[in-house]
């Protein structure tokens, strides 16, 4: 277990298979992943199934493989940057993992996150707080 690994909670005021859309439609990301760049975003969720979220503008792409879909419950998927100039697709890093618990939580939702990598120190740990806590506050604004 990688002691780097990034863990958070957040709380819904939304029902599960809101929050659950939200996470896994691309009209439910678009409406809070990245705002203001209007980002393209593709899902294909299943197990095998890709992602890609891509900001052109800003020349940021993540892209990854769900390897776990259980339905307002679980979410489990890699997590790779790649270098947005030109389309590319170019990896530029390497393959982290995301898992997303979806809790009923009285009248909402609970999020347990927990992102992992192959960190050797805080560093990243503390720019994916950064970030997750930033996109997580824009989801909180639209379920």
């Amino acid at each position: 277990m990688n002691p780097y690994a990034l863990r958070l909670e957040h709380r819904f005021a939304a029902a599960v298979e809101q929050v659950w859309d939200a996470w896994t439609t691309e009209s439910g990301l678009r409406r809070w992943w990245w705002p203001g760049w209007t980002p393209t975003i593709e899902v294909d969720l299943r197990v095998g199934g890709r992602y890609r979220i891509a900001a052109a503008a800003q020349r940021i792409v993540v892209r990854g493989e769900y390897l776990l879909v259980a339905p307002m419950t679980q979410l489990r998927f890699s997590w790779t940057w790649v270098d947005g100039a030109g389309g590319s697709d170019e990896v530029v890093g390497e393959e982290e993992l995301v898992d997303v618990g979806f809790v009923p939580d009285a009248d909402g939702t609970l999020i347990r996150l927990e992102h992992t990598g192959p960190w050797t120190s805080a560093g990243p740990t503390d720019n994916y707080r950064q970030g997750w806590t930033s996109v997580l506050g824009e989801l909180t604004a639209v379920v």
